[in-house]
């Protein structure tokens, strides 16, 4: 299978390419070079049978100014818009989408879990860029012979992950006091391993044509089962102690970053139910293999 890629570089990308390469004809392309001013990018993709779009903006910010707006919505929207509408004009393509499960909404609740038929309820620019991108890749592969496959997953974790997730682990290895004892959330996440075997299954397996997956280890935690099964692997002790949530709210209003309670202490969700029937699919690796990979890539940039 001739296979393009954008966004290999990226966190996804730098896993998915290597593992593709192993039984496809993998191409990468910088996205930088998708215009509609160019033409540059036009053979590579009019050569590929799947395109796995992965290039985007993904800093998720709470800025939702119209400045912030155009920014995501060109990044991310018209990309795809750009290069699905290229993709259509050749013979029978597959255009893999890696869409976010934030397109339907910030938080669910406990044990309430966003299924794929939800509505969409986006409420940052990410999401909302994410979201308006689905629309436009499925407007173009309904008036062409172009089939989608939409991918949303929830926090993704892994070897060379950055930002919230690997703030955890450095708290833990710190042995840092955290006042998350008694966290009653739930949330859904997926290990790249999984992610990657996820998106390879779409591409060979003509059941994902024209559909909308979910995606994540199939093991749910709490934030506090998470940074406890962390310190375990880690062979850390685990220092949580129990604190109010309603001071945790107050407290992260007061730092100026009240989104950190949600991530902390909200519940977010995923149904892959559908997924793993459609694709008669299932997470190849636990939660805590994912989590072991983690931290021994993690340890070794830290000697």
């Amino acid at each position: 299978m001739k296979v393009l890629v954008t966004g290999a570089t990226g966190f996804i990308g730098s896993h998915l390419v290597p593992k593709l390469q192993r039984a496809h004809d993998v191409t990468v392309i910088d996205a930088r070079l998708v215009s509609a001013n160019n033409s540059q990018w036009h053979e590579a993709v009019d050569r590929c049978n799947v395109l796995v779009h992965l290039a985007a903006r993904a800093h998720v910010t709470t800025d939702r100014s119209n400045s912030q707006r155009d920014l995501y919505l060109a990044t991310n929207s018209a990309l795809t818009a750009l290069l699905s509408q290229r993709l259509s004009l050749t013979d029978k393509k597959h255009f893999i989408f890696m869409s976010t499960a934030k397109v339907l909404g910030s938080s669910t609740s406990r044990n309430t879990k966003f299924k794929n038929d939800d509505l969409i309820n986006a409420i940052d620019p990410y999401s909302l860029s994410k979201a308006q991108a689905e629309t436009e890749l499925q407007s173009v592969c309904s008036g062409s012979n172009l089939e989608f496959t939409i991918i949303r997953p929830p926090l993704v974790y892994g070897p060379r992950v950055k930002a919230n997730f690997l703030s955890m682990i450095k708290w833990v290895d710190d042995q840092r006091l955290l006042p998350l004892a008694n966290t009653q959330n739930l949330r859904s996440f997926v290990g790249i391993r999984n992610l990657v075997d996820l998106i390879e299954t779409c591409i060979t397996n003509v059941n994902s044509r024209n559909q909308i997956f979910h995606v994540s280890d199939n093991h749910d935690l709490s934030t506090t089962e998470l940074l406890q099964t962390l310190a375990s692997v880690m062979n850390k002790k685990s220092r949580l102690v129990a604190f109010p949530h309603l001071g945790l709210r107050l407290a992260s209003q007061l730092i100026g970053r009240p989104r950190i309670y949600e991530q902390l202490c909200g519940s977010f969700q995923v149904d892959i139910s559908q997924t793993c029937q459609t694709l008669n699919w299932s997470p190849p690796f636990t939660t805590k293999q994912e989590l072991e990979q983690t931290v021994a890539w993690y340890k070794s940039e830290t000697k």
